[in-house]
């Protein structure tokens, strides 16, 4: 063998390594890359379903309030009837704080209705009714109180708005 043929051998040996690293650097980008989405797709999935949980906790935890948000409105009726009975209006008031407070506890607050501007994203309107102590689209009655649990509406306030008509000042 002459020296050319030897630097044409390790030529070509350098070839096929460089030829080799190129494809193994190729595999390990594309074997990177496969494995960023992964990660990527699993942090996505693990996202979906604690949304899916909480939001069937809130479905779960909204059917169940709904049943005792009445009872509620309720013991509120009975203390507007049980006026003029002090020892039965005190007994009343003294369960509904009860209840009040420990609805409070899990962060379920009431939503605020009269006087202040109509919004159908937290109130829903029974009526309108023209007021001439009320501005117009004011909530001037609710019927029952609305709730929410954080920034989600558990059950929005029945309520009478001011109508088109109405001529008082801003409330």
């Amino acid at each position: 063998m002459s020296a050319e043929q030897d630097d044409v051998d390790i030529d070509a040996e350098g070839v096929d390594e460089a030829a080799q690293i190129e494809a193994l650097s190729e595999e390990l980008a594309a074997a990177k890359d496969k494995w960023l989405r992964s990660v990527a797709e699993l942090d996505n999935y693990k996202k979906r379903v604690r949304r899916e949980i909480d939001d069937a906790v809130f479905r779960a935890r909204q059917d169940l309030l709904s049943d005792f948000l009445s009872t509620v409105d309720n013991l509120e009726r009975a203390l507007e009837l049980a006026a003029g009975q002090p020892q039965l209006a005190k007994g009343i008031e003294m369960v509904l704080k009860g209840f009040l407070g420990a609805l409070g506890k899990h962060g379920i607050e009431p939503v605020p209705s009269v006087g202040t501007p109509f919004d159908p994203a937290i109130h829903e309107a029974l009526q309108q009714v023209d007021s001439p102590d009320h501005a117009p689209g004011t909530v001037i009655t609710e019927f029952e109180k609305g709730y929410r649990v954080g920034g989600r509406l558990l059950r929005a306030a029945r309520v009478i708005i001011a109508g088109a008509g109405s001529t008082g000042g801003a409330s």
